[in-house]
């Protein structure tokens, strides 16, 4: 049976379940509301309203329905974003690429105005950096920190040896067990969520592969697909 180890948020862990794969999921990293940066937010008057990930949710869903102008637009970095926003009663888009540079391209599509981009501390300064170089009138905050599990991230380490695939879930799960990871995954195949997660591991000389859809969904296809295609380990 082929095996894979997931490195994700402790907020992600649900139960996996795909024929034919062992699936281990590791919390690596987890995240704690910035309190400081929350205070200080103001959605009023703002045009479009950007949310990096569905951890902004948990922390910020009641400012999110309460404090939206009725024209506001909201814009989801994917679909687990905009399922969390949706569930709040709210409209939300999504770009065709669930990535920052996706966020950019849809953005290139719309009028200039006031946008507050929502995300990690931890996050790239891209979308930011990029609207204000088209003409946004751009805020952004980071609302939680994100923090690296000393305990999961050994365990992790030790998984690593007896696995066939290596799945990071974004950046910092990479982060989380670096110092290990360059020698540990010589042997095993690697997967990225995405754009970012894999430039982050070609960094440290690690090529790692990305679904066509930057989801769980897309790297679980991904993965069926490669060991459907081969003859997958015992």
């Amino acid at each position: 049976m082929t095996k894979v180890l997931i490195l994700r948020a402790r907020d992600k862990i649900k139960p996996i379940q795909v024929r034919g794969i062992d699936i281990v999921q590791i919390p690596v990293i987890y995240t704690v509301p910035n309190e400081e940066a929350i205070n200080t937010i103001s959605l009023a008057g703002v045009d479009y309203v950007i949310v990096m990930s569905s951890m902004v949710v948990k922390y910020l869903g009641d400012k999110l329905k309460t404090e939206l102008g009725d024209n506001t637009r909201l814009i989801g970095v994917g679909p687990a974003t905009c399922e969390a926003i949706r569930r709040l009663g709210l409209n939300c888009e999504m770009p065709s690429e669930y990535s920052s540079y996706g966020v950019v391209e849809h953005m290139r599509n719309v009028k200039g105005g006031k946008v507050v981009i929502l995300r990690s501390s931890k996050g790239s300064d891209y979308v930011r950096t990029e609207l204000s170089r088209l003409g946004f009138n751009v805020n952004e905050y980071g609302v939680y920190d994100v923090m690296v599990d000393p305990i999961a991230s050994r365990i992790a380490c030790g998984l690593m040896d007896f696995v066939d695939f290596v799945v990071f879930m974004s950046p910092m799960t990479y982060e989380a067990v670096s110092n290990c990871a360059r020698d540990a995954l010589g042997n095993r195949v690697v997967v990225a969520i995405g754009r970012t997660t894999a430039m982050r591991l070609l960094r440290d000389g690690i090529r790692a592969l990305a679904p066509h859809e930057y989801t769980q969904d897309g790297v679980l296809g991904l993965i069926n697909q490669l060991t459907t295609s081969s003859e997958s380990p015992d």
